[in-house]
């Protein structure tokens, strides 16, 4: 017995040893850029340095006074021509969820609220994350569709280092109508499903407790299901939410894809509506008013989820076609009306010939095709991305005292945002997660 603990000792003593190596901050490294994207004024900067030191960038100029100003045994990292820009973000992610696109969303939730425990998730979670870091994505929110809190213990796991991932802001589990949301099951069984993945209200002192109770565990953001028709969160309640997150700074996302819901969580002065898909002209003109930025989740045609049942309808082209022009004018609208775009991918499904941070940057690179300028679709990505989820301070440009978030692209992103998908390089805080440029 006595031999045993000594071993499992030893043991956890040599896994925390582990894990304080990998929280601590990488070594000092100096990179040297050709061209580096400075994604505020839209130019690229040549021959540059970015002097990182604690997983911050310290400097960041013309390469001959970076290099002067860094220390001379300082380690080098050569980018050659690639177009150097910060880390990409994805404001609305779903990292605990790969559904399956041929079916429903009602019977995808039911069968992974069933199906799927906690521990599935978290490795699901763990798996998505790492995908999505490699494909460029270095900070990401996520929005709900984790169980109870896999979000928050995903997000604390990759701090402390024990696996690799994105920054994530964390939301705990969605505030929705009576019901959850997109979920349709018999009364007997209702409720212990529903609580697995919401926090249902239906009055402002519910309101007030759902978001006391994802702060209790460590939520970052606050995500509300203001609209799921025709459940709508009455406008009082979701106040009452909104102000219970904001008095303590934290930022209030809200799913409303109907007149009603966008108009109550308008009122409501949320941070963020998700989808907005019916908004009106005068409501696009409140959230420039009012500084609400809108996160489009504008999916393009090939990853689109087009269940059985759809695919057999004869008119399942024109519906396509439909979405997709409906798309394009609700994201011209919002942007005549100057309202703040941020990117977010909403994806929650899984495709078997792409990982998940492959489709995430086609959803990004899609933006072009719904009319947005690829400098603009950059910024959404970025630093707008990075002030809507108020970290503007340390992720969303490369700048100094930012975090050492920057990938690098063959290509000119810039010009075409399909160059995206030729991501070579990833580094996340100073340290290096992808590097096929220097690979043997």
């Amino acid at each position: 017995m006595r031999t045993r603990s000594l071993v499992l000792l030893a043991t956890v003593v040599a896994l925390a040893a582990i894990v304080r190596a990998q929280q601590r901050a990488p070594a000092p490294a100096l990179v040297r850029a050709g061209r580096v994207l400075d994604v505020r004024s839209g130019v690229y900067r040549a021959d540059q340095g970015i002097w990182i030191d604690g997983g911050r960038i310290k400097q960041i100029g013309a390469f001959d006074a970076v290099r002067a100003a860094a220390p001379r045994d300082v380690a080098m990292i050569d980018l050659g021509r690639a177009a150097v820009m910060p880390g990409l973000i994805d404001c609305h992610t779903h990292l605990l969820d790969a559904m399956d696109p041929a079916i429903s969303p009602q019977d995808n939730l039911l069968l992974t609220l069933t199906k799927d425990g906690p521990a599935k998730r978290a490795l699901l979670g763990a798996a998505m994350a790492r995908e999505m870091i490699d494909a460029g994505f270095t900070t990401v929110r996520n929005v709900g569709h984790s169980g109870i809190d896999g979000d928050v213990a995903l997000r604390d796991a990759i701090r402390a280092g024990w696996l690799p991932g994105p920054r994530i802001t964390a939301s705990g589990r969605k505030i929705a109508p009576l019901g959850g949301q997109a979920l349709q099951v018999q009364h007997g069984v209702a409720q212990a499903i529903i609580d697995q993945e919401f926090l249902a209200v239906s009055s402002p002192p519910e309101g007030r407790r759902a978001v006391l109770e994802n702060l209790r565990v460590g939520a970052d953001a606050i995500k509300v299901v203001a609209d799921d028709w025709p459940r709508v969160i009455g406008e009082d309640t979701l106040k009452a939410i909104v102000d219970e997150a904001h008095r303590v700074g934290v930022r209030v996302a809200a799913h409303a894809t109907t007149k009603l819901g966008i108009q109550a969580a308008l009122d409501a002065g949320v941070d963020s509506i998700e989808h907005g898909d019916e908004a009106t002209d005068a409501q696009f003109k409140a959230m420039h008013d009012k500084g609400i930025f809108l996160v489009p989740t504008l999916w393009p045609r090939e990853l689109l989820p087009i269940t059985r049942a759809l695919a057999a309808r004869p008119d399942v082209g024109t519906l396509v076609e439909g979405y997709l022009a409906s798309e394009r004018t609700k994201l011209e609208r919002a942007t005549k009306a100057g309202v703040r775009i941020a990117f977010g991918s909403d994806m929650w499904f899984g495709y078997g010939e792409k990982t998940r941070g492959q489709a995430t940057r086609l959803v990004l690179e899609a933006l072009a095709t719904f009319g947005m300028p690829p400098l603009d679709a950059l910024r959404a990505a970025t630093v707008d991305a990075a002030a809507l989820l108020n970290v503007g301070d340390a992720v969303g440009a490369l700048e100094a005292t930012k975090y050492a978030d920057l990938i690098a692209v063959d290509g000119d992103p810039l010009a075409n945002l399909r160059d995206l998908q030729n991501v070579k390089f990833v580094m996340k805080g100073g340290a290096v997660v992808r590097d096929e440029l220097h690979a043997r």
